[in-house]
């Protein structure tokens, strides 16, 4: 049997393509992207006057979706808290366009705009700002983020937050007009003409990292190839439980998991 397993996987790589996919492809089809917030800046106008300095932030990781169905698995949801680091829990989903695609770089739009209902009370929410907790009803959220995606050698997350590896670099694109967040609301969530206050986050500096092959393609052991030593893994670990190996997250190492390498054999980046 471990014969013809290895035949079929030398047939499939064989027939692999050695193209380069579009680099939006390659980002889509990693699934995951690592991002950190390294610094910038922020004003609060109306209701309350502040300004100030972000601090670095943690790296995060999200998730790529479709939010809108438009086919472009590339879409996010943003946490405002993560973004400015303030302990404040409001997602704002982002969604993807590509603005400049080619097989060497792409530029990514992520923005979208969300006005909220001010009589909705989920959306009165405490912020804490300078160490002083506030009750914000938010009415309006703006936010946008736009990279330039580039190619570097396979390696290892350098945020420390995949557990591929990685081969695209994305950094920012398009200045303060393509990087920001603005957000309006009713201090003490008293809807009132007085109690509204504008915040605005610019000259954001982040960098993040993405594509690399997922462990749902049948690169279960995270390297820039999907070859013997994945096929191995998975007949290693069949009909087992073993998460790292179980390419569909259906609970078992089965003929399905092992389909999926021997139909991506030979993929690499």
């Amino acid at each position: 049997m471990m014969r013809k397993v290895l035949a079929l996987g030398a047939l499939s790589a064989a027939m692999a393509t050695m193209a380069h996919a579009q680099i939006q492809n390659e980002l889509e089809r990693g699934e995951f992207f690592s991002w950190k917030l390294n610094g910038g800046s922020y004003t609060i106008t109306g209701a309350l006057n502040l300004g100030g300095t972000i601090d670095p932030q943690p790296a995060v990781s999200f998730f790529f979706t479709d939010a809108n169905n438009d086919g472009l698995a590339l879409d996010i949801v943003l946490n405002l808290g993560q973004l400015l680091g303030l302990d404040v829990d409001l997602e704002v989903p982002l969604i993807a366009q590509v603005v400049q695609s080619g097989s060497n770089s792409a530029i990514i739009r992520w923005s979208n705009t969300l006005n909220l209902d001010p009589n909705d009370p989920t959306f009165c929410i405490p912020v804490n700002l300078s160490g002083s907790t506030v009750n914000v009803q938010f009415i309006f959220v703006q936010g946008a983020l736009q990279g330039l995606v580039e190619r570097i050698g396979c390696q290892s997350d350098p945020l420390g937050e995949l557990s591929q590896n990685v081969h695209l670099r994305i950094t920012p694109n398009g200045g303060d007009a393509n990087n920001f967040l603005r957000a309006r609301g009713h201090v003490f969530c008293f809807v009132n003409p007085f109690t509204l206050a504008e915040a605005n986050a610019n000259s954001l500096s982040w960098i993040g990292y993405g594509g690399g092959l997922p462990k749902s393609l049948g690169n279960v052991n995270g390297d820039c190839t999907i070859d013997d030593a994945d096929l191995l893994q998975v007949l290693f670990n069949f009909g087992s439980n073993d998460a790292d190996t179980d390419t569909n997250d259906d609970g078992t190492v089965d003929d399905a998991d092992l389909l999926t390498v021997l139909f991506n054999f030979g993929t690499s980046v």
